[in-house]
């Protein structure tokens, strides 16, 4: 079975219409496995109880978890410092990094002592990364795969994201990302995170985002990639 998180009902919506017209496209055929959908609520400690919670009292097996849904991109300062996307971009997490967890100054952060703080930085799972960067050529789908930040307070500066572009060779920014990295490590599980760019990560202006475009092109490329997953 795969499970599809996603932070909100307005990310998730546009999935749940995409899988139900595929299942009545097809309701003829019995599929190979199935899908369930959760949506864990924004930040990483909503995100980990809600999802510690469902996997512990599933009542099916979890093949892999795939997490979808909008990010900022980084407009690093310096080049080769991560962050090249543009709005709307569809992007793959090679790995997921807890950006803001440490000691906060304003130009860095300083992280904890693994002893103290835990690992930092998750890789995610590479051979389901790459299965997915297939199904998305071949349908046409142009992707960019790169570190994705997941922050607890979204960056409202382009100095703020350009500092942790560079520290984590960033391509852009979250705020659920490696949290579901650790519990699917907890769980043993792989993981896939795929999100589209519906804003830049500059000084905050809403007037400039693209949220519901954003959340219609993540759910385009999520129900594509479970529909030949559960197949495969």
């Amino acid at each position: 079975m795969i499970l599809a998180l996603a932070a909100t009902e307005f990310e998730m919506s546009p999935l749940l219409q995409r899988l139900t017209a595929h299942q009545e496209k097809s309701s003829g055929e019995r599929p190979a496995s199935f899908w369930r959908t959760l949506v864990g609520g924004v930040g990483p400690v909503e995100t980990t109880l809600r999802l510690t919670r469902y996997l512990d009292q599933c009542d099916v097996p979890v093949d892999c978890v795939i997490n979808f849904g909008v990010a900022g991109a980084y407009v690093p300062d310096m080049p080769d410092t991560g962050g090249n996307a543009g709005l709307l971009d569809l992007c793959l997490a090679e790995e997921e990094s807890f950006g803001d967890s440490g000691i906060c100054f304003a130009d860095r952060v300083e992280a904890f002592d693994v002893s103290l703080g835990g690992a930092v930085v998750f890789p995610l799972d590479q051979g389901l990364l790459a299965r997915a960067g297939e199904i998305l050529s071949r349908h046409g789908l142009a992707y960019l795969r790169g570190n994705f930040v997941t922050v607890t307070g979204a960056s409202a500066t382009r100095q703020r994201g350009a500092m942790l572009a560079a520290r984590f060779g960033g391509l852009c920014e979250n705020m659920e990302g490696a949290a579901v990295a650790r519990v699917c490590a907890e769980f043993s599980l792989p993981l896939l995170e795929l999100r589209a760019i519906s804003n830049l990560v500059l000084d905050r202006d809403l007037s400039r985002w693209q949220m519901a475009a954003a959340c219609g092109r993540a759910a385009e490329a999520a129900a594509l990639l479970m529909a030949e997953l559960e197949t495969s």
